[in-house]
């Protein structure tokens, strides 16, 4: 009798000092789980920053891509008034002025090459942050308790 008393004493005892240590191990699983969370947080959002800068980069690059547009279209425009003899600028070299014409529509050709590479960039930025936010969303109805889905 003794010793089954002792027996269930002790066996009492290993499952009263076995229910603790489960919930410190639940305890320690929901510790490193918030601080995943923490951290892929903060990692969205440093990634979300880098896309805003970068796509404030391509904006004002584009904007000064377009002043730099409108100054070629306002010196060809001229030039061209030259080449047809329509303006009294006193440069009879027409060779002279193909040449800088010339190089006026290559310099545009490569504006409009440039323009097109910033915009595939600003489109690209858009549907990152897209796929971004439909990850979040999915996190969101991933952490919903199966009970309540």
């Amino acid at each position: 009798r003794k010793q089954a008393t002792e027996y269930s004493t002790s066996s009492s005892d290993e499952e009263f000092e076995s229910k603790p240590s489960l919930t410190h191990k639940a305890k320690r699983a929901l510790r490193r789980r918030r601080k995943l969370e923490k951290e892929t947080k903060q990692l969205m959002k440093q990634e979300e920053l880098k896309r805003l800068h970068k796509a404030q980069a391509v904006q004002r690059q584009l904007e000064e891509l377009e002043e730099r547009q409108r100054a070629l279209e306002t010196f060809g425009v001229k030039l061209e008034r030259e080449l047809r003899g329509e303006s009294d600028s006193g440069i009879n070299d027409e060779t002279q002025m193909l040449h800088e014409w010339f190089e006026l529509v290559l310099e545009k050709n490569k504006l409009t090459r440039y323009e097109s590479e910033l915009l595939i960039i600003a489109q690209e930025l858009e549907l990152e942050d897209h796929q971004s936010r439909l990850e979040q969303k999915l996190r969101e109805k991933m952490a919903i308790d199966s009970k309540s889905k």
